[in-house]
């Protein structure tokens, strides 16, 4: 009887990945008792060649995934991100291996063309304010100057950036309110067998200011929360990301120069327009840095989420003036990095060469990456279809003209 050596990371990993309860795989697969459970935990198997075979076909992974070794290790403790409370515990361990998987094809890609050096030094000691000028000085940004394109900023300087486009929860695609009922929008974990580079994951968006303050978000989180720290502290993490994403847009020395007299919210309208940030997220930043007292603070809160926007019919809270003015940013790394390799950004030029990755979880590792000789401005959004071999891009066109309309 021929036999072959299986890692029982990557059973767990195709089985959280399709969805798949442990029963459900157990039924499928004819075994009975806790196999499933031993083998998962185990770190090298053995099954028969027919048992690889039908594992295969249950979880619709190649067999080559089975039998190579894993090298990103992430657990739900090693993301950044506060879940939900109705966020389920399988889709939590969904969300790490997903990343996981993104590092292990980050890592791939690496192998044959090396990506950008890590040039960000965490610095775990610092409070959010100085943290956020210490990043800005290691990216060779100044305190004074805005910065156009964040993710490509810090994809530059060594993080990839990856999109996902689903809910979290599980539910499937939101085609009508991309990322309005999720609170979670984005994460970051650090990949590679010593866990020496940061990846970040968003949430697809048709906001810009989202997606850019997201991403400064996360930014911080690797900046100042390197290692696994106490769930107590989850909240002081989150809160801490929070302010420095502000700051790290919009330093307070400078864009408070822009303002005369007593913040509101049209004077902050030029400050959102230069430093690429939502007037939501400049109002908490001038009321942390005491540029208001917290009754002024409130009421301009409440102008915020009562104003209405005549161009959307909604309020200014959710779709702020300029919220259509610039295109969501997008990640640009990992597509360019498939060219490099590979000749072509296609899903197909990478599964001419490698074996391990079915192509549906391809497609979805490359979800929205642009094509790194268009401008992001310049790029029609479209989302490929199921049969498509090019990169899936998001079509937001149909969205805000339903917003319009609305």
């Amino acid at each position: 009887m021929t036999t072959c050596e299986i890692y029982g990371l990557r059973v767990r990993q195709a089985r959280l990945i399709r969805r798949l309860t442990a029963k459900s795989v157990l039924e499928q697969m004819g075994w009975k008792g806790a196999r499933l459970t031993r083998l998962e935990r185990t770190d090298l198997a053995t099954i028969t060649a027919d048992e690889l075979d039908r594992l295969t076909d249950v979880l619709r992974f190649p067999a080559e995934f089975f039998t190579t070794p894993p090298v990103t290790h992430v657990e739900p403790e090693d993301l950044s991100f506060r879940a939900p409370k109705s966020t389920l515990e399988s889709e939590k361990n969904r969300m790490a291996q997903m990343m996981a998987l993104s590092g292990d094809f980050l890592l791939q890609l690496d192998e044959r063309h090396r990506l950008p050096p890590l040039r960000v030094t965490p610095r775990p000691g610092l409070d959010p304010i100085a943290a956020a000028a210490a990043a800005r000085a290691s990216m060779q940004v100044a305190p004074d100057e805005p910065i156009a394109n964040l993710t490509h900023l810090v994809e530059r300087h060594g993080i990839p950036v990856v999109l996902r486009g689903e809910r979290f929860g599980g539910q499937g695609l939101e085609e009508n309110h991309r990322g309005r009922l999720e609170k979670h929008l984005g994460c970051s974990a650090w990949i590679g067998e010593f866990k020496e580079r940061p990846l970040i994951a968003l949430r697809e968006l048709d906001s810009w200011e989202r997606t850019r303050w997201t991403v400064a978000h996360e930014l911080g989180h690797i900046m100042m929360h390197v290692g696994v720290a106490a769930p107590e502290d989850e909240e002081r993490r989150e809160d801490e990301a929070s302010r420095f994403a502000s700051e790290f847009l919009a330093p307070f020395a400078a864009a408070s120069t822009m303002v005369r007299g007593e913040p509101s919210l049209v004077n902050l309208l030029p400050v959102k327009d230069k430093w690429g940030i939502s007037l939501g997220a400049l109002l908490r930043h001038f009321y942390d840095s005491g540029a208001m007292d917290v009754d002024r603070f409130e009421m301009l809160r409440r102008q915020l989420y009562t104003r209405i926007n005549t161009d959307t019919g909604f309020t200014w809270g959710r779709t702020e003036p300029g919220w259509d003015d610039r295109a969501p940013e997008r990640p640009r790394l990992m597509r360019k990095w498939v060219e490099f390799v590979y000749g072509s950004g296609s899903v197909k030029s990478v599964l001419a060469h490698e074996t391990i990755w079915p192509r549906d979880l391809l497609l979805e590792f490359m979800m929205g990456q642009r094509e790194s000789s268009v401008p992001a401005a310049a790029a029609p959004a479209r989302r490929g279809r199921a049969g498509d071999d090019d990169v899936v891009q998001v079509d937001f066109a149909a969205y805000r003209g339903r917003e319009r309309q609305a």
